[in-house]
């Protein structure tokens, strides 16, 4: 603590130089800010406890430009000028571009007059070494060779600490980096409130600042999802939103959002008197752009090829494939990342991804364009992501299958992550680039589209593809043809799907690709199916057959076998219907094949069995199926299930609740951007009329409505219920404990075929992880169906279980 105040501080020195001159009498000024600060309460609390912390000399506030480091620095100085006894002291940076220029700033800011004898650095030392202050040193990045001066001054003022904003870290010792985030955006979907959109900071500030230039605008649950979304156009950088904010005397919020498209040529205008820099939004960026080197200026327009999040690997490939940089891409990254221009947004399986800003990101994207080498850093990005996306493929589908082995599931998961950059290839390659290379790219991500519930998108890009590939290779093309059909298919278009299907099936066998040619006689069997064409479907389904058969491919046989159960179904052969079903299990249990496993078994046995008027077995086949699909997030199917247990709650006379699924199961198909196919449409017809002819029409809307407004995790639990419910109904079932080994024991007892199997599994002993690797579901599943076998069987133990069963002829 000071003895003396600062402000009246003569030093006289051991030596006789001539004595520390404080120019005049002076007292801490801060800049006073002429609109209020919106938010960053969270944040100012944050660097404020740093501050107060004895082990913190430096606080270095980074982030890109317009994100609003000195505002916080000014709120946070403003807070802790009682905290220091000899106060806060401001010092701009910003006109200054010598770093030799720094130390004659903070002696000016504090009134020090420099004076001969002494270098200025001892001047000052000798002036703070006693005092208690805080330093707020602002735009500190184009002066950083003066860094280690301040480090100089900290060390030897212990009562001394200094708040930097700056577009990159000092990297001194006893620096506390502290990156600054843009405001906070709502999640746009499912909708937030009003009341929420209001309290968010993005939206706060957007709707003072726009308030300030028309007094009438006023935030309503009409433009609410408009202005979240302009906030979110540029990256809630509040700069960005101030300069959108004051476009509404031009344009209302739906137009402004439009016009945003690109953003930097509409984010301009700020008030004449901040500095230039700050007037427009390509001023803020080009001002940490021109502080780059040479070489990391080369090595920022060409990372800005990259929509979304890259990695190191797709970086390298990209710059190093254009052309060698004089500066490692290692060390590149790294300074991109210190200087706010580039962030690491995430790390997956280990590794970093590195993302820019959308608005650096249009920046650097100009720079490129204006650059000889756009086209070759284009054409690199889309080679790297087209060899990924072949690495990375899914087989082709059986057009109903939503679901892949867990080790094609991880590499879905890589494609998921890399869509953006998928997007930004196959864009570049059909505009500008090279329509084959664009086919190929598309066709590679036919069954990626399907599985991860895309067709809209994968529909649009293939079919954009096919229409400029059509001297693209053969093999190629049918894929692609094969993808579009399938997508079309799933999104009830029967009426395209058929002719695309069929002219990559033609290509397929003039390839003499049979595994292919076979994929495509499957989707053209599920296509007849569904038109109600059952010779056709039983013909294809059979030629399927046949095809995997000769190739001794097991996953494709179950497949066609799974389409000729279908047909035995859908013409009213019931036992053969259920006899392909279960025949299906063999290579699904072999395969470990989840899908079949969920859908084949118990899913369409539960139609089967609803079909025959069994409708306490058929709840617990749809729970078996239901509690699967959910377990591997398969929507599409879980609403199949939905509707099942919907029809068996209506004939238990639980219309209300059926009522309520039907409305899940159709949200979860909108959700999906699938419709309902024609059988499930019928089924969910039947469903409605008998439940509306129970409840009445007013009812009826009010429960449906209800469940369209359920999340899917409080449908599933509401079918688990009636599925439960309609069960325990056949537990009173009993069986004397002399009675002669049965094999429709388990039947007889209420328990479905999963549960007889794991009731087989128990008495020999096995564990619940045993149990679900035995028949291919999770440990978690396993002890579910353990749960509910012993309370269908009235007995509290494993072991009393497989007594049970054992006397009953179920072992």
């Amino acid at each position: 603590m000071a003895t003396t105040p600062l402000t009246e501080r003569v030093q006289d020195g051991p030596v006789p130089f001539t004595p520390l001159v404080v120019a005049k009498r002076l007292e801490p000024r801060l800049p006073r800010p002429r609109t209020p600060l919106v938010g960053r309460e969270r944040e100012a609390g944050a660097v404020r406890e740093l501050l107060l912390r004895d082990d913190v000399p430096l606080v270095t506030l980074t982030g890109p430009g317009g994100v609003g480091k000195t505002r916080l620095a000014l709120r946070v100085a403003i807070e802790l000028v009682d905290a220091f006894a000899d106060g806060v002291w401001f010092v701009a940076l910003a006109p200054v571009n010598d770093p030799e220029l720094v130390l004659p700033a903070i002696a000016q800011a504090l009134g020090v007059r420099e004076t001969t004898g002494r270098s200025l650095t001892e001047q000052l030392i000798v002036f703070l070494q006693d005092a208690e202050l805080l330093l707020l040193l602002d735009n500190f990045e184009q002066v950083m060779p003066a860094a280690p001066l301040v480090a100089d001054l900290l060390a030897a003022c212990p009562g001394v600490k200094a708040l930097v904003t700056s577009r990159t870290v000092l990297h001194l010792s006893g620096e506390h980096d502290y990156p600054v985030p843009p405001l906070a955006v709502p999640d746009p979907g499912p909708a937030p409130s009003l009341t929420d959109v209001a309290g968010s900071e993005a939206v706060r500030l957007f709707v003072a600042r726009a308030q300030a230039v028309r007094s009438d605008f006023a935030l309503t649950e009409a433009n609410a999802p408009v202005v979240v979304a302009i906030c979110k156009r540029v990256d809630g950088l509040p700069l960005a939103i101030e300069l959108a904010a004051a476009r509404v005397t031009l344009f209302p919020p739906e137009a402004l959002l439009a016009r945003l498209e690109r953003r930097l040529p509409l984010l301009t205008g700020g008030p004449r008197d901040v500095p230039a820099r700050q007037q427009t939004l390509r001023n803020a960026i080009a001002w940490s752009h021109d502080l780059l080197s040479a070489d990391e200026q080369v090595l920022f327009r060409r990372l800005a090829v990259f929509a979304g999040r890259f990695t190191l690997e797709g970086a390298e490939a990209v710059v190093d494939r254009v052309g060698a940089i004089g500066v490692d891409i290692v060390e590149g990254i790294s300074s991109l990342v210190d200087q706010s221009l580039l962030r690491q947004a995430d790390v997956v399986e280990g590794e970093p991804r590195f993302a820019m800003l959308e608005t650096i990101r249009e920046y650097g994207l100009e720079r490129l364009e204006a650059s000889e080498a756009a086209d070759a850093v284009h054409g690199a990005h889309a080679a790297f992501y087209l060899a990924l996306a072949e690495a990375m493929e899914p087989p082709l589908l059986s057009p109903d299958q939503t679901r892949v082995s867990p080790r094609q599931t991880a590499r879905l998961d890589r494609l998921w992550a890399e869509h953006d950059n998928l997007r930004a290839a196959l864009a570049w390659l059909i505009e500008r680039g090279e329509p084959e290379v664009g086919l190929r790219l598309a066709g590679a991500l036919g069954s990626f589209w399907r599985l991860r519930s895309q067709p809209s998108e994968g529909r649009s890009w293939l079919e954009r593809t096919l229409a400029r590939g059509t001297n693209a290779p053969a093999a190629a093309r049918a894929k692609a043809l094969h993808g579009a059909g399938v997508l079309a298919w799933a999104q009830g278009d029967f009426e395209r799907a058929g002719p695309l299907i069929e002219e990559a099936l033609a290509r397929f066998r003039d390839a003499d690709d049979a595994a292919k040619a076979g994929q495509a006689l499957l989707a053209l069997g599920r296509l007849a199916w569904d038109l109600d064409d059952a010779d056709r479907a039983q013909g294809c389904f059979e030629a399927a057959c046949v095809l995997f058969e000769r190739l001794a491919d097991q996953a494709g046989l179950a497949h066609g076998l799974h389409g000729l159960a279908l047909v035995a179904y859908k013409q009213g052969d019931h036992d053969r219907a259920a006899a392909l079903f279960e025949a299906v299990l063999v290579p699904w249990r072999a395969l470990g094949h989840a899908w079949g496993l969920a859908c084949c078994v118990p899913g369409h046995l539960g139609d089967v069995a609803r079909a025959r008027g069994d409708h306490r077995q058929a709840a617990a086949l749809y729970q078996e199926s239901l509690a699967l699909n959910w377990e591997h997030g398969d929507m599409e199917n879980v609403s199949w299930n939905l509707i099942g247990l919907a029809a068996v709650g209506v004939a238990r006379g639980q219309a209300e609740c059926a009522a309520r699924l039907l409305g899940a199961a159709e949200a979860l198909k909108q959700s999906a951007d699938v419709p309902l196919m024609p059988d499930e449409r019928a089924d969910y017809e039947r469903t409605t009329a008998a439940a509306s002819a129970l409840l009445g029409e007013a009812l009826f809307a009010v429960a449906w409505a209800a469940g369209q407004a359920m999340s899917a995790g409080q449908a599933v639990a509401e079918a688990f219920a009636v599925a439960s419910e309609v069960a325990e109904e056949s537990v009173s079932l009993a069986i004397s404990p002399t009675a002669t080994p049965d094999p429709d024991a388990g039947s007889v007892l209420g328990l479905t075929v999963r549960e007889q199997e794991v009731l087989r599994l128990l008495v020999q002993g096995r564990s619940d992880r045993e149990i679900g690797s035995a028949l291919f579901i999770s440990a978690k599943t396993a002890s579910h169906h353990v749960s509910r076998v012993l309370t269908k069987l009235g007995v509290e133990s494993r072991t009393a279980a497989a007594t049970h069963a054992v006397r009953h002829g179920l072992s």
